[in-house]
């Protein structure tokens, strides 16, 4: 029998990898696997299977229509990447690392339990 994992809450961090940059590497590298990957291993241990995290990188073709939306809700709010969206609504705009994300998730599982 096949077991389907209910994710309670969508993370959604979008970055642009083509973007500019801190000259002082200031802030995580969203763009890298080892940022992402790090990140879904803290989720995972912190709050198990129901966070479903993505990255959408607007510097490639931006191939559905969601993102094409998200994409067009950044520029009209004049929002700074790398972006955190948790269930569909920005969280964090502009630097941030783990932690913050983690908190987010955290503020967001306590509002809407």
């Amino acid at each position: 029998m096949l077991l389907l994992i209910k994710h309670t809450v969508q993370v959604i961090i979008v970055d642009d990898s083509k973007g500019e940059k801190c000259d002082a590497h200031c802030g995580v590298d969203w763009s890298s696997v080892e940022a992402i990957t790090l990140a879904s291993q803290r989720i995972k241990e912190r709050f198990g299977d129901k966070i479903e995290l993505l990255y959408l990188d607007l510097s490639k073709p931006i191939a559905n229509r969601h993102a094409l939306e998200l994409f067009q809700g950044i520029k009209n709010k004049d929002l700074s990447l790398p972006l955190l969206l948790i269930n569909g609504e920005p969280r964090i705009s502009g630097q941030f690392d783990i932690r913050l994300l983690l908190d987010a998730i955290d503020t967001e599982l306590e509002i809407k339990p």
